[in-house]
Parts: structure tokens; C-alpha cells; sequence
């Protein structure tokens, strides 16, 4: 790579002149590089990869200034996607849900409308056997206990 393209002089032209097409060089340069670190934490979540990208080089830009050059750009960023990745999933809550019933769910599951449970749920029992089908829908449908359908 010559001189003129570098990462570094690449940095100095955002910082220096606010250059936007050498921060786009930039981002078309490292972005596998980014998307491939963030993708092995989101297990197939693209929309939380592409999320987590984006919010990448956002921190990246804001924070130009910052960067020493005493690393390479590449590890600096990389340590940035990380760094996001970990505060996604610390923050990351999960809620449970008894599951006597679709309003039950909905209900302790502020977070799911009906709408989208019942598809959700739809989903799921596209991969399970025609017996599990049939006691999943007694207990949710018809009120039966576990024991009562797994009868």
C-alpha cells in the first residue's frame, strides 16, 4: 500500500481537512474485518451485526482524535467492535415466561405482542413431531396440565 493511501495518512486527511472520502476509504477497507469480529458474537442476528457495525465506525469517527497511532487502525477498530460487542451482551436481560397459555406469555412478556408470539409460536411448531404438536396445543388450547397431555 503506498504512503498516500495508509491508514495513517488517511486519519490525518479526516482530522485535518474533515475529509469524508478518506474516512469512506477507511470504512470500505476494515469493514470485513469489523462485520466478521461482530458476527462471531451474534450467532446469526444480522440485524444486530449490522447494528453493531455501523455503531463501530460512529465511535470510530467521533473518536479519531483519539487514536495515538501507536497501534495499527485495524486494531484499534477492532478493539472498538469488541468493546461493543461485550457492552451489547453485559447489558443483554432475558425475560422468562410461564407458558400456561398464549395470554399468560403476552402478558408477562411485556415485550411480545400477541401477534408476534402467535407467530413465533407458529414457528415452533413446525419443528417438532405431530405428538408434541398435539400437547403443546391441549396445554395452551384446551387448558390441560403437561401431565394430562403428555398422557
Amino acid at each position: 500500500m503506498s504512503e498516500v493511501g495508509s491508514d495513517s495518512v488517511l486519519v490525518e486527511r479526516v482530522l485535518v481537512f474533515k475529509d469524508q472520502q478518506a474516512f469512506t476509504r477507511l470504512v470500505l477497507r476494515h469493514q470485513l474485518l469489523v462485520r466478521s469480529v461482530i458476527a462471531r458474537h451474534c450467532r446469526k442476528d444480522f440485524n444486530c451485526v449490522d447494528d453493531l457495525v455501523q455503531e463501530t465506525f460512529l465511535r470510530a469517527y467521533l473518536s479519531l482524535a483519539s487514536f495515538r497511532q501507536e497501534s495499527k487502525f485495524s486494531t484499534w477498530l477492532y478493539r472498538i467492535a469488541l468493546n461493543l460487542v461485550t457492552d451489547k451482551f453485559r447489558r443483554k436481560s432475558f425475560d422468562y415466561c410461564d407458558l400456561d397459555s398464549i395470554e399468560s406469555v403476552a402478558a408477562s412478556c411485556g415485550m411480545l405482542n400477541q401477534s408476534d408470539l402467535r407467530g413465533d409460536l407458529a414457528k415452533a411448531l413446525n419443528h417438532i413431531s405431530a405428538q408434541q404438536k398435539i400437547a403443546v396445543r391441549l396445554c395452551l388450547q384446551e387448558g390441560y396440565t403437561h401431565i394430562d397431555a403428555a398422557a
